[in-house]
């Protein structure tokens, strides 16, 4: 009788351990702006601008920047000094609805959300590191 007895505890023990408490969560507020984080794999310090309808963006990269949602595309360039450049373009995704509604407007776009990471992949600017060298005969 006693065995029961710890049978039945173990048993409540274990099956409330496993129930799931149902927590209800309001969905996030969305807001008419959004962070986005350039990346630039390998290299530090990149001026980056980004240029969204008519706004325009910069962001020291690797770094976060706040963007206004928008229906349009995201064109990223990026540059370090002469000798390095990157470009990237995004696109949003959104409500169809509301995408057509806000086009071509200034208005907010509460559903258009560009990637939350952008990456750029930076090449060496070949014309730059065309410098001539002059050789002194001796």
């Amino acid at each position: 009788m006693r065995k029961l007895k710890y049978f039945s505890v173990a048993l409540l023990l274990l099956v409330s351990a496993c129930a799931e408490k149902q927590v209800s969560m309001a969905p996030p507020a969305r807001t008419p702006y959004q962070s986005i984080v350039i990346n630039t794999p390998g290299v530090t310090g990149v001026n980056c601008v980004m240029q969204s309808g008519n706004d325009t963006y910069s962001v020291k990269a690797p770094g976060a920047v706040m963007v206004r949602r928008a229906p349009d595309m995201m064109n990223v360039a990026c540059f370090k000094g002469d000798h390095m450049t990157g470009r990237n373009t995004v696109r949003p995704s959104f409500a169809p609805s509301e995408g057509a509604e806000v086009k071509g407007t200034q208005s907010a776009c509460v559903s258009c959300a560009y990637p939350n990471t952008v990456t750029v992949a930076m090449s060496l600017n070949g014309n730059a590191m065309n410098v001539p060298v002059t050789v002194w005969p001796r």
